[in-house]
């Protein structure tokens, strides 16, 4: 897919309504590619065709977009987190002053980020208004109750609808068919390789979240996990390499569970986690794979962006997310503990997926209701 490809998500009869554009992201790593479909879209109305982003994590940000041709540069925005008018020798103030934008974005409420882009005298703020400050920073100040019906893809973050808003009535077109995030060739090519003897479907497993409560226990999911593979395929256990230790223990409980259940195999569950283990490699195996399976969490929104169909559990049911791709979501018995999630829920959300038919490359339009 080409740079061209993604442009034309502007409407053929508007001239480029922006020259050039730096948009603002903050929270976690998971938090800052919600708002890759809007970008792009926003880089599709840049006279350049590519949009900067401004982000607290330039260090992982930068390795996830790497291939990604609408994405210019990353920029470090970790130093006007605290922004205050009469630091005018900041480093970050003085990168967006000789970037020269025209434009800002802002994809989050905080305030310091916007009056960092005023003091680098980029004319045209646009975005998320939190305050009357917020009203006064911007130029264009976007209401936290906008957005629609696409209010309910957002969970607890409902006005994120309002950022698609003001992209599809600025003649833009937000486009879930397309993954937003691209994956290296190099990569890809040894993501084949890894994956071309193991029996399908493939799917992603991720049981590991930094907060507990969004953590699936190991006993909880093995259960599952047995009972998806007395059916066949294999299982990629994916996480960063703070789950080492989770990973081992999920591995030893599998193996003491194929010695008791003859349906299964313990080569059916693969840790990924090792010497070849990398980002870019795993945004190369969420391209490839069939299905996601497992917590909410950087990898969840990591399947949502590479259009993985996916069964995401989420640790409370005013968490749902389901922006992008093909999902189905699960919550708990009680709020809070995933290892009351029913079994048969989860089953039941894995066969739904499934049945769908929806492959990546032959995914229709979604509608997006505004």
């Amino acid at each position: 897919m080409t740079l061209s490809d993604y442009s034309s998500a502007v409407l053929p009869d508007h001239a480029p309504p922006f020259g050039r554009a730096v948009g603002f992201v903050a929270g976690g790593i998971g938090d800052q590619i919600y708002h890759l479909d809007q970008l792009r879209a926003l880089a599709g109305g840049c006279r350049t065709g590519t949009i900067d982003i401004a982000c607290i994590h330039p260090g992982p940000i930068s390795r996830i977009l790497a291939a990604t041709p609408w994405v210019g540069r990353i920029i470090d925005a970790r130093p006007v987190r605290r922004f205050r008018p009469w630091d005018s020798g900041n480093e970050t103030v003085r990168a967006l002053r000789l970037h020269r934008y025209d434009t800002a974005f802002f994809m989050h409420r905080s305030t310091s980020f916007k009056l960092a882009a005023r003091a680098a005298a980029i004319p045209q703020r646009i975005g998320l208004a939190g305050g009357l400050l917020d009203r006064l920073l911007l130029t264009t100040a976007l209401p936290l109750d906008a957005g629609g019906t696409r209010r309910a893809l957002w969970g607890h973050r409902p006005f994120i609808a309002a950022l698609d808003d003001y992209v599809v009535k600025a003649g833009l077109r937000l486009d879930p068919t397309i993954p937003t995030i691209t994956a290296e060739r190099e990569r890809l090519a040894a993501a084949k390789r890894f994956l071309a003897p193991l029996p399908g479907p493939v799917t992603i497993i991720n049981l590991f979240a930094l907060d507990e409560k969004r953590r699936w226990p190991i006993d909880a999911a093995i259960e599952v996990i047995a009972t998806l593979a007395a059916t066949g395929g294999s299982f990629i256990l994916n996480a960063g390499p703070d789950a080492t230790a989770y990973h081992r223990a999920v591995m030893s409980a599998w193996q003491d569970r194929c010695r008791t259940d003859r349906s299964i195999s313990v080569s059916q569950v693969i840790d990924s986690i090792g010497p070849d283990a990398a980002m870019e490699r795993d945004i190369a195996l969420y391209h490839l794979a069939d299905y996601y399976l497992g917590v909410d969490s950087f990898t969840a929104n990591l399947a949502m962006n590479c259009n993985l169909p996916a069964v995401i559990l989420f640790a409370w049911d005013r968490d749902r997310l389901a922006y992008r791709s093909v999902v189905e979501a699960v919550t708990p018995a009680t709020g809070g503990d995933l290892a009351t999630t029913p079994v048969d829920e989860i089953i039941a959300a894995f066969t739904r997926l499934k049945a769908s038919g929806k492959a990546r490359q032959g995914d229709q339009p979604q509608p997006l209701p505004l």
